[in-house]
């Protein structure tokens, strides 16, 4: 049910009604209601609204019966009061005007008035409350004033400025003012301009301005340009800007022609700032009276000084004291001297800047004194230059002359100590060959005696070879010609051939030899063999050199999780307990011709490049090298490098899933790595560190039904041996289980013992899981095998029988090659150069030779030339046969050429007969 509202007082409402009204009349704003009709019927007023209007309430109510009748002398004001309620009425929302409120006595206020529709149907009631806002209203009126008033005086300003003012709009480009200059500019009244657009009147133009209508307006500050007009036929200096004119976007253009005072004083102002702007730093003025305050600066003298005007007119309080106290003094000084001189000097200075930063600042000082300056004051005027980044360069050259020089001089000194020592360690080898040659031909009838003499000269011909090799080596890597090429590499077959080189020079010093692998998931990879095998062969040749006898030295390589695809990261590490080096010589380890300086190895060996050869290598790989070192504690050398993995499927053998195996060995890391391999061929692996716990373990299985498959042991363990651990299992358990027996070294010297106290089969470390599964494959084709031994060699066929052509021109390394050659029961051609090589293979039978010796520098044709030529022969052998480079160019860019030109494989000279050997037999087939 709708609620009805009611006039009349509000003594005359029921209760509730009664209370609102008393609480509406001690309200601070006035209130009324009225009939929401079209007279706006007046209903109800509170007593400030009375108060507000100068009338009681009686008197209103009884000449007022409407707002209409109340505004009857402002029309406008009710209707604009009669749109709002109707508006309010019909959108049911609240409504918000300003008001004039006319007074009994003259005059109005004027309120705030915020009100909404009360009620619907027939008798909807308007409710408002009235603010007085008068003081708002009068002071809005009065700002609107001042605004008219600045408005009007910028309107003077510009009637009476000298040049030409123009205000056109930014939109449609009409003239919205001209002052007077600018009419007799252009010779036209302002009445016929205005209106019509700038370009057109300006600059006689059907399109705008590029100038005036480009980025660089700002309503912040002037864009100024110099500009020819055509049509006026003068240049003119023109200042543009954006302002309000009038509510409307617009551009002030103010200019001055060239026949104008003002122009030519801004030209030369012009000409004034640019002559400042080439100043490369900053001048100012300084007061010769107390030698510390700046009268004025300019340029980029703040900025030379590290200050804003603020900072330093507040904290430096204008005063030079930016400059470093040592060089103020100086300066002072000067000046002193300058003002009994007369003279100007130029000097260098250090300012502190506000951030702390020093700066070196080069000074012009100039004296003028009181006599000669505007206002009285003598004064020094300076011009400071930061030339800090060129003494900073000065100094870098310095230093890097001084370094050049310094590496010059070690580079010389290092040279020479490396021909010396090149001297005495050429010479003593040469010595060896050329003695033990002389002692051979003088005791011929002696053959135990020549026998030893050969032995000696082999050994230090193939001393002397190292160091040439190491030598040339060194020249291609620093010349950046290194190649690596690229094949697959297996990590267990070239370890195997690192270890038959290096076991017998430890044995040799009675060195203990520790070798183990953890975590080789991928025994196949793709990298440079030969490369990553001198490294090893470099770092342990390094250890068994550096550790006395009877000292210890250890290999642990391990494969590291990589963020790579199909990359591995491997981590090779070389320890030993020998000698070590001093803290101070590791920083010079990897230079080339660089040896520590000890008296304990003056006596050994060596070129001091094979460091730095194995750093280069490692580094061509991608890969790092770290020393650890300390004087007579050993040394550790820790190389990681990326190795590109070769993808091959993962074998496993069905029959050995779930048979377990034991594992014996007092090094807990081999032990976990086995058992790990042991987990991943799908056998269950377990270990001990003793052979005593070995046989308690084996036993223990036993009893329980449940026997161990095999049993990996270590031949060298403290307390019972690998031996002794044999015998007494075969004690406790006869035959029944495989003894496989795991050694660092080369385990011919123990094989017969062994396998007597009931070895089964033998393995060299570190154990890797090709090498496991082939042997236990071996005993699961059998339970009681025939003893078994993983071959350390690959039994290739014999060469006796068959024919080869060596193509050689020097006729001493013929017959040495014919020797040799023959030795290995092969038949042997000889061609000196290389065009009888082409005509003795085309007059041989198809199938004669099985292989051609081609060396490569000879007279009338050389090895590639030769090589080409026989292989563009019509015949089917041709393009078979192979033929192998047997040269002394013995570089990675020499096999590559030898390829191209048809080569089938590249052996070095001076001749190594086991390899030739091994490569003719894997080409003669």
């Amino acid at each position: 049910m709708e609620r009805e509202y009611h006039d009349g007082q509000p003594g005359d409402r029921p209760g509730p009604e009664a209370a609102y009204f008393a609480a509406m009349d001690a309200l601070s704003a006035g209130a009324i209601r009225c009939g929401a009709d079209e007279e706006l019927t007046f209903l109800w007023g509170n007593a400030r609204f009375f108060s507000d209007t100068g009338y009681s309430r009686e008197e209103f109510e009884e000449r007022f019966k409407s707002l209409r009748q109340y505004y009857a002398g402002r029309p406008e004001a009710f209707g604009a009061l009669q749109a709002g309620v109707a508006r309010a009425l019909a959108d049911r929302k609240s409504l918000e005007l300003t008001l004039p409120l006319p007074q009994k006595a003259g005059g109005q206020a004027w309120v705030r008035l915020s009100g909404s529709v009360l009620g619907g149907g027939a008798q909807p009631v308007f409710q408002a409350v009235l603010t007085d806002v008068s003081a708002l209203v009068q002071e809005k009126e009065e700002q609107a004033r001042l605004h008219e008033q600045k408005r009007q005086y910028f309107r003077w300003m510009m009637d009476s400025y000298g040049g030409n003012v123009y205000i056109s709009d930014m939109d449609t480009y009409e003239l919205l003012y001209l002052n007077q200059a600018s009419c007799d500019t252009l010779g036209f009244p302002a009445a016929q301009l205005l209106g019509r657009k700038c370009y057109e009147v300006i600059q006689g133009r059907t399109s705008p301005c590029p100038f005036c209508t480009n980025a660089k307006l700002r309503a912040d500050r002037f864009y100024e340009w110099e500009f020819y007009n055509p049509t006026l036929e003068r240049t003119f200096m023109i200042k543009n800007r954006i302002v309000e004119w009038r509510g409307r976007r617009a551009r002030i253009e103010l200019s001055h022609d060239m026949y104008s005072a003002e122009y030519k004083l801004a030209k030369k102002d012009r000409e004034r700032e640019a002559l400042v702007r080439s100043i490369p730093g900053g001048f100012a003025r300084l007061d010769a009276r107390d030698f510390r305050t700046v009268l004025w600066y300019g340029a980029d003298f703040l900025d030379l000084i590290g200050y804003t005007k603020e900072q330093f007119e507040e904290e430096l309080h204008s005063q030079c004291t930016y400059l470093h106290p040592d060089d103020l003094e100086r300066l002072e000084r000067m000046l002193r001297e300058l003002m009994a001189t007369g003279n100007s000097v130029v000097t260098e200075a250090r300012a502190i800047t506000r951030s702390g930063e020093t700066k070196i600042l080069t000074i012009t000082l100039a004296y003028a004194s009181g006599e000669e300056s505007w206002d009285g004051i003598p004064s020094f005027y300076t011009i400071g230059i930061d030339v800090t980044g060129d003494r900073q360069e000065q100094e870098r050259q310095r230093r890097a002359l001084e370094e050049a020089y310094e590496l010059a001089r070690v580079a010389n000194d290092a040279k020479t100590n490396f021909l010396s020592s090149m001297s005495h360690d050429i010479r003593t080898p040469m010595n060896a060959i050329m003695g033990m040659s002389v002692i051979a031909q003088a005791n011929l009838n002696a053959p135990e005696k020549v026998h030893d003499c050969l032995d000696k000269i082999n050994v230090s011909s193939r001393h002397l070879l190292s160091l040439i090799n190491e030598i040339l080596d060194m020249s291609k890597i620093e010349s950046g010609k290194i190649d690596l090429v690229e094949e697959v590499v297996e990590l267990p077959e070239l370890l195997q051939n690192v270890m038959d080189i290096c076991h017998p020079l430890m044995a040799k010093k009675n060195q203990e030899f520790h070798i183990s692998a953890a975590g080789i998931g991928h025994e196949k990879i793709v990298t440079d063999g030969g490369r990553l095998q001198q490294v090893f062969m470099n770092m342990l040749s390094n250890a068994i050199k550096y550790t006395p006898e009877g000292g210890t030295i250890s290999l642990r390589l391990r494969e590291l999780p990589s963020i790579i695809e199909n990359k591995g990261q491997f981590e090779f590490v070389f320890a030993d307990n020998g000698i070590g080096m001093p803290q101070e010589f590791l920083p010079h380890i990897f230079e080339p011709f660089t040896r520590a300086e000890d008296s304990r190895i003056s006596k050994i060996q060596g070129t001091g490049l094979g460091m730095a050869i194995t750093e280069n290598i490692v580094r061509m790989m991608n890969g790092t090298i770290e020393v650890k070192s300390e004087l007579g504690q050993g040394t550790q050398f820790i190389v990681s490098v990326p190795l590109e993995l070769y993808r091959e499927e993962q074998v496993q053998d069905a029959e050995l899933a779930g048979l377990p195996v034991l594992v014996v060995d007092d090094d807990q890391m081999v032990c976990e790595s086995a058992t790990a391999l042991l987990n991943e061929l799908g056998m269950r692996g377990c270990w001990v560190l003793t052979g005593r716990e070995a046989v308690d373990r084996v036993a223990a299985a036993h009893q329980e039904a449940d026997d161990f498959f095999a049993v990996i042991l270590d031949w060298k363990m403290p307390g019972m041996n690998g031996l002794e651990t044999v015998r007494a299992i075969r004690g406790e358990l006869g035959g029944d289980v495989p003894i496989i027996v795991i050694s660092a070294y080369d385990y011919s010297d123990i094989e017969e013992e062994f396998r007597r106290a009931g070895a089964d089969a033998f393995i060299t470390k570190p154990l890797f899981k090709s090498k496991m599964l082939h042997v236990f494959q071996l005993f699961c084709h059998s339970r009681h095998p025939e003893p078994v031994c993983l071959p350390q060699r690959k039994i290739t066929p014999p060469l006796k029988g068959k024919k080869v052509l060596l193509v050689e021109d020097n006729d001493l390394n013929r017959e040495i090659a014919v020797e040799l050659l023959q030795m290995q029961g092969l038949q042997v051609d000889e061609a000196e150069n290389g065009r009888c090589a082409v005509e003795r293979f085309a007059a041989s039978a198809p199938g004669e030779y099985g292989c051609i010796l081609m060396d490569i520098q000879m007279p009338v044709m050389n090895g590639y030339e030769a090589t080409r030529g026989i292989r563009a022969l019509k015949r089917r052998d041709a393009r078979t046969i192979p033929i192998l480079a047997l040269t002394a160019n013995a570089f990675s860019a020499d096999l590559g050429k030898a390829h191209s030109a048809g080569m089938n494989d590249h052996v070095a000279k001076p001749i190594d007969i086991d390899y030739l050997v091994e490569v003719l037999q894997r080409w003669m087939k």
